[in-house]
């Protein structure tokens, strides 16, 4: 597919991941929706273990890439609710006249041991990460049925290799790798091609604010950058956390790959697979 011209919509697009996504299509002359909760969150963090993304910051991502040239609007969309999904889709398409390819970044994570996981943490980050996928496509499909289009899903290597205390966020992923495979079986016909990046260590807001904070207490004394980049070096063996614009790269890709459906293409320095 060629990019230019064509319609992207990405959720999450307020900053990390999804704001490096939206600005690589604004640069390839895609018009851009770029959604996140936006006012929907009234009080970022105060309901979840870390602050999610304000208004302000899905403000300043569309109005950034706009000074820079780029075409590009901010929606407020909640992908766990599907009238706020279907609603989103119809704005987007009113706005740019059509709906090309769907970038579903969105996505949330909790730590804890599984004995004691609460069962409502567990049901959000399912409602997120995987629901809010299902539903945006939903939502979508009827708009790419008669000229086809790009479903790409930002899954991660946790959803390729489980890891401790952090069960429901890999099993979140791995359904939303299932999930992309069983869509692009299903949308061939429709010529919808569907595939998944699997990002590693990428050192984003929701890396920096709880992740790091929470898994790697064995770096004491280092500033929390520092105990990442270390934690990576041991972990992964390129030995190098990776940069969202890297995660946008890919999603250009996979846009473009016309041949190329059913994939989950893992961006993650081999921490996937581990140091032998």
């Amino acid at each position: 597919m060629e990019i230019e011209g064509k319609t992207v919509l990405v959720t999450g697009a307020a900053r990390g991941i999804g704001r490096a996504i939206a600005e690589a299509f604004a640069r390839e002359g895609a018009n851009v929706a770029a959604a996140d909760l936006g006012s929907l969150t009234v009080n970022p963090g105060a309901d979840w273990h870390y602050a999610l993304s304000p208004e302000s910051e899905l403000a300043k991502t569309a109005r950034e890439i706009s000074e820079r040239g780029g075409a590009c609007m901010a929606f407020e969309v909640d992908v766990s609710e599907r009238a706020s999904c279907q609603n989103l889709v119809s704005e987007a398409v009113e706005a740019f006249g059509g709906l090309d390819i769907l970038v579903n970044n969105a996505g949330i994570i909790k730590l804890g041991q599984l004995a004691d996981f609460a069962e409502a943490e567990w049901d959000r980050i399912f409602a997120v990460n995987v629901k809010g996928a299902f539903l945006m496509a939903q939502a979508t499909i009827p708009r790419m049925e008669k000229n086809g289009g790009v479903i790409i899903n930002i899954a991660s290597n946790a959803g390729k290799r489980g890891s401790a205390f952090n069960s429901a966020y890999c099993a979140s992923k791995f359904a939303l790798i299932g999930l992309t495979q069983s869509m692009a079986a299903e949308l061939a016909a429709s010529a919808i091609r569907v595939n998944a990046i699997c990002p590693g260590n990428v050192f984003t807001p929701m890396q920096f604010d709880y992740l790091v904070k929470h898994r790697l207490q064995q770096y004491p004394g280092q500033s929390f950058e520092a105990a990442f980049d270390a934690f990576v070096e041991e972990t992964a063996p390129l030995g190098r956390k990776q940069a969202p614009a890297e995660i946008a790269e890919a999603a250009l890709y996979m846009a473009r790959a016309d041949s190329v459906t059913g994939a989950s293409l893992s961006v993650d320095g081999g921490s996937g697979i581990g140091l032998s």
